[in-house]
């Protein structure tokens, strides 16, 4: 352990036995690596970061929604009894955590975003936000806590594309159909396996797009999509009684198939609240009356959260 290593173990013990605040240590340590974890040193036990902290050894099923953000996923459900374990349960059961929890909002002061993210005073501007941070010249954006993987490499023209044309990529998965869960890539999982993906893609788009994206995936039997607007006003042609659905899974020797990435509507509702609540902190980086502000929250009220895959082939 290096000197550096065990300073900030000790500033999170200090942290924790002076002032109480247990869930602030746990984001640190989170975000330094430090907690035990199941991930085996030639690639991940999961597709996203399994933790040993806060009661979560057996945790293997998360909602896609928060890949970009596992910290926030981490707090919001740090409450819960239990964490899915071999698939996703009842998520009407579970509550997730109030939006003002440490370790939800945005990351730096508003200098520093204005400083990272500019000041946006046209979409185009905006657009061409998501452009750098797909082609990896930007690190983060609001809804994006690290930079770009290489996982993105085989769609990131496409993505570019899109956001070029006003359609602002959230989140997305390129589609993996038996490669070994030993791929440097895209591997995860116990050695001598093979790993799946559905394509997957959350996008923000402009009210007025939304009646054309949706007919063109209704002409498609394939596609499944949920789309939302800041008030809740949602739109779907998923089954109202439709449960989770996975988009990643993985098949491996002696073991039951397992599902750790899903898509289910109850839990895409509490991200969209949180995806405003980020768009919102966004805008209040910069002077109440400024052009950039006026044209982030206009964005935030308007435009529609909309996600699509595969989900029900």
């Amino acid at each position: 352990m290096t000197m550096t290593t065990t300073m900030m173990m000790l500033l999170a013990n200090f942290i924790s036995y002076t002032m109480n605040l247990a869930t602030a240590t746990q984001m640190v340590l989170e975000e330094l690596d430090l907690l035990p974890s199941v991930d085996t040193p030639e690639t991940p036990a999961l597709p996203f970061r399994a933790s040993l902290g806060l009661g979560r050894r057996d945790e293997n099923v998360r909602p896609i929604f928060w890949k970009k953000r596992q910290t926030a996923y981490v707090t919001r459900t740090k409450e819960w009894d239990e964490f899915p374990n071999g698939r996703w349960g009842d998520s009407r059961s579970p509550a997730f955590g109030e939006l003002d929890a440490y370790g939800i909002g945005l990351r730096g002061t508003n200098e520093q975003n204005i400083k990272l993210w500019g000041e946006p005073t046209c979409v185009n501007d905006v657009a061409n936000l998501f452009v750098k941070y797909v082609e990896g010249t930007l690190a983060s954006l609001p809804w994006s806590d690290d930079p770009i993987t290489a996982e993105a490499d085989t769609i990131k023209a496409n993505l570019a594309d899109l956001n070029r044309s006003g359609f602002l990529t959230i989140n997305s998965q390129p589609a993996i159909n038996g490669v070994k869960s030993s791929h440097q890539v895209h591997g995860w999982g116990p050695k001598n396996g093979y790993v799946y993906q559905k394509a997957y893609i959350e996008l923000l788009i402009k009210p007025e797009f939304l009646p054309e994206l949706i007919s063109r995936i209704e002409k498609d039997s394939e596609l499944s999509y949920y789309a939302v607007n800041k008030s809740g006003s949602l739109m779907s042609n998923s089954p109202s009684e439709g449960g989770p659905n996975a988009v990643t899974w993985g098949v491996f020797p002696g073991k039951e198939i397992v599902q750790p990435t899903i898509v289910e509507l109850i839990s895409f509702l509490a991200w969209k609240d949180e995806f405003y609540r980020l768009g919102n902190d966004w805008a209040t980086c910069y002077p109440a009356a400024s052009k950039s502000r006026s044209l982030i929250t206009g964005i935030m009220d308007s435009w529609y959260l909309v996600n699509i895959g595969e989900f029900y082939t």
